[in-house]
């Protein structure tokens, strides 16, 4: 159909189906996914107005390079992408078919490629050369359609027709990784718990996920009439948290006044907050610590909740920890017992470590990390100061002492973490008590120093710490991707797709068997949808069968 005939209906479905689409769609999702691994994910609009610039921070905050994966033009490319591929399929599937179940053996009379072709002239009957051929291409391929026209014996053969529908598979594992990554996007998330162990949680730390804000114009020139505007955003801002189940940890108030200056001041919760009484408590500190001069008439207030945190429909408990050492102190193996807890009952328990997650209700629960929290015992060896044993490997336990030979006490009080690296190693504060006079200190484990940690002075005694049983917490990493098994199925389709397409043909087989000027002529002719060298050897091997077959006639 001539293009100025065509309709409005015609003209969108040659767009939608076109290979133009195709490219510019998955250049566009290459390129912008450069775009996401560059720009920070996930922090509040005034972070990119202050750490790329206005200009930049603008643009960024526009087009949500922010939060790209759940942007309107990232939903859209991905939409179109679905569009194209199911137009492109439907376009193409019925030719497809139709080769697929081609049964018409008259090839000479109609449109048809032949890529091998031999011919051979039979003593025997036209009947007889028909039989011949037939068994001939029975044996090769497959059974044989037979027709007869203007005197001529018509046959074909076909096999492997269905390969035809193997590029149909790989548009349709396309589309899976499509809506697998869309459900991603929409229902899933990433995040992080720390549980203490002999603790339980059922808050997750949310990572990735992007600030919720809600912006109102203001006209406040007072910081009371700040407060008042700045309240009714801390419901509107609570109604949206609590529409996406998220709760804030931290809280911003971004203010431009009439001259266009920013003002931004950001208040930290004690405890994940998603109320609109929890959020309103922060208001008052907001207002009053904002550096702004409290008369210059403002022009907008933007309150946005960040740092954000998931509240679970389950509880998970940290039952027990273990930590298994190298000699050297470096960690060997870490493991977590966990329990799954619904509405404060035990639904099961389980024992994970890195790679062997926990899942529960389509959520992961990866052990990734841990850290001492606290010290449950130390072990510990005293001597004087000169050097005689007072006490030998005895165990202490937590904010408890025990009383030594020359009746001094010694007692557990406390631990500190070293601030260097990942803070270890931690060391136990000791205090004692001998003849009235208190001293304190703190003492590292042997263990730390390759168990050559020396004496450590310690009031009228050096005391060793020998062992000691910290308390640790866990570090899971959480995540939930209700679209990984669609994506599964897409890889599993595009292997089958892209093997069939690559390495299995479409062969179609035809023959001709007619008399003239007295003579039994035999044409065979034959087509690959793909990979000629093969079929071309494969035909070599036909065309010798075949004249064995009748020169011998």
């Amino acid at each position: 159909m001539a293009k100025e005939n065509q309709t409005i209906t015609d003209r969108l479905y040659d767009f939608f189906s076109s290979i133009k689409l195709s490219i510019f769609v998955l250049v566009s999702l290459a390129a912008t996914s450069i775009i996401g691994t560059v720009v920070e994910q996930g922090e509040s609009a005034p972070h990119y107005l202050d750490h790329y610039g206005s200009t930049w921070g603008k643009v960024i905050n526009l087009f949500n390079f922010g939060d790209m994966y759940h942007s309107w033009w990232f939903m859209l490319l991905l939409a179109l992408l679905l569009i194209n591929i199911t137009f492109c399929s439907i376009k193409r599937l019925p030719n497809a078919i139709r080769q697929m179940n081609d049964k018409d053996p008259l090839f000479d009379k109609r449109s048809l490629a032949v890529h091998e072709k031999t011919q051979f002239t039979a003593s025997m009957s036209q009947e007889d050369a028909a039989k011949k051929a037939e068994e001939l291409l029975g044996k090769k391929l497959a059974p044989v359609i037979r027709a007869e026209s203007d005197g001529a014996t018509y046959l074909m053969s076909t096999k492997g027709g269905w390969c035809r529908m193997g590029v149909y598979v790989t548009h349709f594992s396309l589309f899976l990784f499509a809506v697998g990554a869309i459900v991603g996007i929409l229902w899933g998330f990433k995040g992080f718990v720390g549980i203490v162990e002999g603790t339980s949680s059922d808050t997750v730390r949310m990572r990735g996920m992007p600030p919720v804000a809600v912006t109102a114009p203001s006209s406040a020139s007072s910081r009371d009439a700040l407060l008042g505007e700045a309240g009714n955003l801390a419901s509107q801002l609570a109604a949206a948290c609590a529409a996406k189940g998220l709760q804030a940890g931290n809280l911003v108030l971004d203010v431009t006044d009439s001259s266009g200056v920013r003002h931004t001041r950001a208040a930290n919760f004690n405890e994940p907050a998603s109320t609109a009484e929890s959020i309103s408590t922060k208001i008052p500190f907001l207002v009053n610590n904002l550096d702004w001069d409290g008369s210059t008439a403002l022009k907008s207030v933007s309150l946005t909740a960040s740092d954000l945190f998931k509240k679970l429909d389950f509880t998970i408990s940290c039952d027990s920890f273990q930590l298994d050492l190298y000699p050297n102190g470096r960690p060997k193996d870490y493991v977590s017992n966990l329990s799954v807890l619904k509405n404060g009952s035990p639904l099961y328990s389980q024992r994970i470590e890195v790679n062997s997650p926990l899942i529960h209700d389509g959520i992961f629960f990866y052990q990734s990390s841990y850290g001492k929290v606290g010290i449950k015992s130390a072990t510990v060896t005293l001597v004087d100061r000169n050097g005689r044993p007072v006490v030998n490997a005895a165990k202490i336990a937590f904010g408890k002492g025990i009383r030594v030979a020359d009746g001094g006490e010694i007692y557990l009080r406390d631990y500190e973490q070293d601030n260097e690296d990942t803070g270890e190693p931690a060391a136990a504060v000791f205090y004692v008590n001998s003849g009235g006079q208190q001293s304190g200190g703190k003492v590292y484990e042997a263990s730390a120093f390759g168990g050559g940690n020396p004496f450590m002075p310690l009031g009228p005694y050096f005391i060793r710490m020998d062992k000691a049983d910290w308390a640790h917490y866990t570090g899971l990493q959480v995540a939930k991707d209700p679209g990984v098994p669609i994506v599964w199925a897409g890889c599993i389709l595009i292997t089958i797709g892209l093997v069939t397409s690559f390495f299995v043909s479409h062969r179609r087989v035809f023959a001709k068997v007619w008399k003239e000027d007295g003579k039994v002529n035999v044409l065979f002719a034959g087509n690959a949808s793909r990979n000629r060298v093969s079929f071309e050897k494969w035909f070599e091997d036909f065309k010798e069968e075949a004249s064995d077959t009748f020169k011998k006639s």
